[in-house]
């Protein structure tokens, strides 16, 4: 008998069909079962672990009008006494900036760097990183601390704050919060699916037109200002550009939403004496902020941003201010900061 005869070769392609079909369903389930999983996995210390206690939003419930009782903050926050306007906004600023890094792997050298400065008018510290940890002693709810000396940042905080003819400003990234996220998850980017949005770092991004969420900023700012700091900076303003992301309202764009946010914020702060800024390139998120600061190398970008603001600010040449590495001289056309420390 022929082992390959037509008989044995059909038996032999059914059975192959019989498997690969198999195959193919049990592939199905496991796709279907990934996708369920994917709204419960959590990630914490760039770990994955799977949360079934986790309230997961449904697909078409998120509102622009978040339950009072989940938001401990106060919204309508022209509340302290006006000071008149902040004398440091008058500067064209000519300073340095401290990251988060710094602050957490070389503090000493950051002290040893700010007593030998000379021809400084400008200090910007991160006072809390992209991952939702603050870098200083807050008092707000549910606030989480980095891992660093929180004692000896308060300390430095004070002494630059006492420091005279020093302009302070504090950076908090806007809407990168995985730590808040978590906690509210309404008040949170999401997917079609319901789970979080994450972008590249892992990190959860939080809904500007929500209102707790503006007030979560406003919150913060005040809190600042009675650290000493002058000046606030909302870095990172903008909505990411992601399909992934389920946009929850029909009546206003996404940058109709960054505007809002914008507006609120700056309304919500005024006559607290402390300057509003906000990192963008928008031209029209500009017309809100007290300064707006671009982070590049690029020195060619300097015209074409001053450029772009003018009709929105009074004096762009100090009201626009560039974080950079570069030392090109183009920069010194308007307000220029550089890194403290040259960790490169």
């Amino acid at each position: 008998m022929r082992i390959f005869s037509y008989r044995n070769k059909r038996n032999l392609r059914i059975t192959l069909l019989i498997i690969l079909g198999a195959a193919l369903l049990i592939a199905a389930i496991v796709f279907c079962r990934f996708l369920y999983l994917g709204r419960y996995i959590k990630y914490e210390n760039g770990k994955a672990k799977l949360d079934y206690d986790q309230k997961i939003v449904p697909t078409g419930t998120l509102s622009e009008k978040p339950d009072p009782a989940d938001f401990p903050f106060e919204t309508d926050l022209n509340v302290l006494p006006a000071d008149g306007e902040t004398p440091t906004l008058e500067l064209q600023l000519n300073g340095y900036y401290i990251t988060t890094t710094m602050l957490m792997k070389h503090l000493d050298e950051v002290k040893a760097a700010l007593d030998d400065l000379q021809g400084c008018n400008a200090i910007l510290i991160d006072v809390k990183s992209v991952f939702g940890n603050y870098y200083y002693s807050s008092e707000l709810p549910g606030s989480v601390k980095a891992d660093a000396d929180i004692e000896a940042i308060d300390a430095l905080i004070k002494e630059l704050a006492s420091t005279p003819k020093l302009a302070l400003i504090a950076r908090v990234p806007a809407f990168s919060e995985p730590n808040y996220a978590e906690k509210h998850q309404a008040q949170a980017l999401a997917m079609s699916s319901g789970a979080l949005w994450m972008d590249g770092r892992r990190c959860y991004w939080l809904n500007p037109y929500d209102k707790s969420v503006q007030g979560l900023l406003c919150s913060i700012a005040l809190e600042l200002k009675t650290l000493g700091f002058d000046e606030v900076l909302f870095d990172d303003f903008y909505l990411p550009n992601d399909d992934d992301i389920r946009w929850p309202y029909d009546d206003i764009t996404r940058p109709e939403a960054v505007l809002d946010a914008a507006d609120n914020i700056a309304a919500n702060l005024e006559g607290s004496g402390l300057g509003v800024c906000f990192g963008t390139r928008e031209p029209a998120v500009a017309e809100y902020a007290d300064r707006i600061f671009v982070t590049t190398d690029q020195a060619s970008q300097v015209d074409s941003v001053m450029s772009s603001v003018k009709d929105m600010m009074e004096a762009p040449e100090r009201q626009v201010a560039f974080l950079t590495v570069s030392r090109d001289t183009r920069f010194d056309a308007c307000s220029v900061l550089h890194p403290l420390l040259d960790l490169n």
